[in-house]
């Protein structure tokens, strides 16, 4: 593994779930804001957040910290899944998140 993690350029002995991430580096306002504001973009996030290796921890990290935003694919408030906000997924995205998660 600390071959792998060094080909990456993450430090093995400060390696934490959100170093695989897919959206590490992007712009957080992706995940709030413009999420909450634009359902193409939202639609962008939930298939960026369906290909991300680590959509589980995501999810569990953002429900087990009352977050708020788009975690693990779907979007908290106070660590719940908020029905409005993730509205426009098709039953299929539910789905995928859903067993992706591990539910």
């Amino acid at each position: 593994m600390s071959n792998f993690l060094n080909s990456l350029g993450i430090d093995e002995d400060n390696f934490e779930w959100k170093d695989l991430a897919l959206c590490l580096g992007m712009d957080t306002n992706l995940f709030f804001e413009l999420y909450e504001s634009d359902v193409n973009i939202a639609k962008s996030i939930d298939q960026a957040c369906i290909s991300c290796p680590v959509i589980a921890m995501c999810y569990s990290y953002g429900t087990e910290s009352d977050n708020y935003g788009v975690w693990g694919g779907v979007y908290l408030s106070a660590g719940s899944p908020d029905k409005s906000k993730n509205s426009h997924k098709t039953k299929e995205v539910v789905r995928t998140l859903k067993k992706k998660h591990g539910v």
